[in-house]
Protein backbone atom coordinates (compact mmCIF):
# COMPACT_ATOMS: atom_id res chain seq x y z
CA UNK A 1 0.00 0.00 0.00
CA UNK A 2 2.54 2.49 0.88
CA UNK A 3 4.94 2.30 -2.09
CA UNK A 4 1.85 2.58 -4.62
CA UNK A 5 3.05 4.65 -7.63
CA UNK A 6 -0.59 6.30 -7.70
CA UNK A 7 -3.64 7.00 -5.79
CA UNK A 8 -5.57 3.97 -7.86
CA UNK A 9 -3.04 1.80 -6.97
CA UNK A 10 -3.34 2.40 -3.27
CA UNK A 11 -6.40 2.54 -3.14
CA UNK A 12 -6.77 -1.10 -5.01
CA UNK A 13 -4.24 -2.63 -2.95
CA UNK A 14 -5.73 -1.02 0.95
CA UNK A 15 -9.12 -2.16 -0.46
CA UNK A 16 -7.46 -5.46 -1.17
CA UNK A 17 -5.70 -6.12 2.23
CA UNK A 18 -8.40 -4.99 4.17
CA UNK A 19 -11.26 -7.17 2.48
CA UNK A 20 -9.04 -10.22 2.72
CA UNK A 21 -8.61 -9.11 7.15
CA UNK A 22 -12.80 -9.01 6.97
CA UNK A 23 -12.40 -12.76 5.47
CA UNK A 24 -9.66 -13.76 8.51
CA UNK A 25 -11.77 -12.04 10.84
CA UNK A 26 -14.69 -13.74 9.67
CA UNK A 27 -12.80 -17.16 9.40
CA UNK A 28 -11.62 -16.77 13.03
CA UNK A 29 -14.87 -16.36 14.35
CA UNK A 30 -15.76 -20.06 13.71
CA UNK A 31 -12.67 -21.38 13.53
CA UNK A 32 -9.79 -21.10 16.65
CA UNK A 33 -6.83 -21.26 14.13
CA UNK A 34 -6.56 -20.81 10.20
CA UNK A 35 -6.66 -24.35 9.86
CA UNK A 36 -8.99 -25.44 12.18
CA UNK A 37 -7.83 -26.29 15.98
CA UNK A 38 -4.63 -26.57 16.04
CA UNK A 39 -1.73 -24.33 15.30
CA UNK A 40 0.20 -24.51 12.13
CA UNK A 41 2.90 -22.91 10.29
CA UNK A 42 -0.26 -20.87 8.68
CA UNK A 43 -0.96 -19.58 12.21
CA UNK A 44 2.78 -18.62 12.49
CA UNK A 45 3.22 -16.56 9.14
CA UNK A 46 -0.26 -14.93 10.13
CA UNK A 47 0.84 -14.28 13.30
CA UNK A 48 4.80 -12.36 12.31
CA UNK A 49 2.25 -10.04 9.77
CA UNK A 50 -0.10 -9.20 12.44
CA UNK A 51 2.31 -8.32 15.31
CA UNK A 52 3.58 -6.03 13.03
CA UNK A 53 0.40 -4.08 11.50
CA UNK A 54 -0.29 -1.52 14.32
CA UNK A 55 3.37 -0.03 15.19
CA UNK A 56 4.24 -0.53 11.46
CA UNK A 57 2.24 -1.24 8.86
CA UNK A 58 -0.86 0.97 9.57
CA UNK A 59 1.31 3.89 9.66
CA UNK A 60 4.90 3.92 7.59
CA UNK A 61 2.69 1.52 4.47
CA UNK A 62 -0.43 3.98 5.68
CA UNK A 63 -3.14 0.89 5.98
CA UNK A 64 -5.08 3.01 7.88
CA UNK A 65 -8.28 2.00 7.43
CA UNK A 66 -8.59 0.31 10.32
CA UNK A 67 -6.43 -0.96 13.50
CA UNK A 68 -5.67 -4.53 14.14
CA UNK A 69 -7.67 -3.88 17.69
CA UNK A 70 -10.98 -2.91 15.49
CA UNK A 71 -10.76 -6.83 14.39
CA UNK A 72 -12.12 -8.52 17.53
CA UNK A 73 -11.32 -12.31 16.08
CA UNK A 74 -7.99 -11.16 14.73
CA UNK A 75 -7.07 -9.37 17.58
CA UNK A 76 -7.74 -11.86 20.36
CA UNK A 77 -6.33 -14.48 17.70
CA UNK A 78 -3.06 -12.23 17.89
CA UNK A 79 -3.20 -12.21 21.79
CA UNK A 80 -3.97 -16.01 21.80
CA UNK A 81 -0.35 -16.63 19.97
CA UNK A 82 1.38 -14.47 21.90
CA UNK A 83 0.45 -15.61 25.00
CA UNK A 84 1.78 -19.35 24.23
CA UNK A 85 4.74 -19.82 25.88
CA UNK A 86 8.13 -18.83 24.70
CA UNK A 87 6.54 -16.57 21.69
CA UNK A 88 6.56 -13.42 23.73
CA UNK A 89 10.51 -13.32 24.08
CA UNK A 90 10.67 -13.47 20.50
CA UNK A 91 8.54 -10.00 19.90
CA UNK A 92 10.89 -7.27 20.34
CA UNK A 93 8.48 -4.55 18.86
CA UNK A 94 10.88 -1.43 19.25
CA UNK A 95 13.54 -3.88 16.91
CA UNK A 96 10.76 -4.88 14.75
CA UNK A 97 10.19 -0.94 14.15
CA UNK A 98 13.63 -0.37 13.98
CA UNK A 99 14.27 -2.44 11.59
CA UNK A 100 11.63 -0.80 9.07
CA UNK A 101 12.05 2.62 9.74
CA UNK A 102 15.39 2.71 10.25
CA UNK A 103 16.45 0.49 7.47
CA UNK A 104 13.57 1.68 4.59
CA UNK A 105 13.99 5.96 5.45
Amino acid sequence: CGFAQSQEAYDGAVNELFSTLDEIEDHLGRNRYLCGERLTLADVCLFTTLIRFDPVYNILFKCTKKKLVEYPNLYGYLREIYQIPGVAATCDISAIMDGYYKTLF
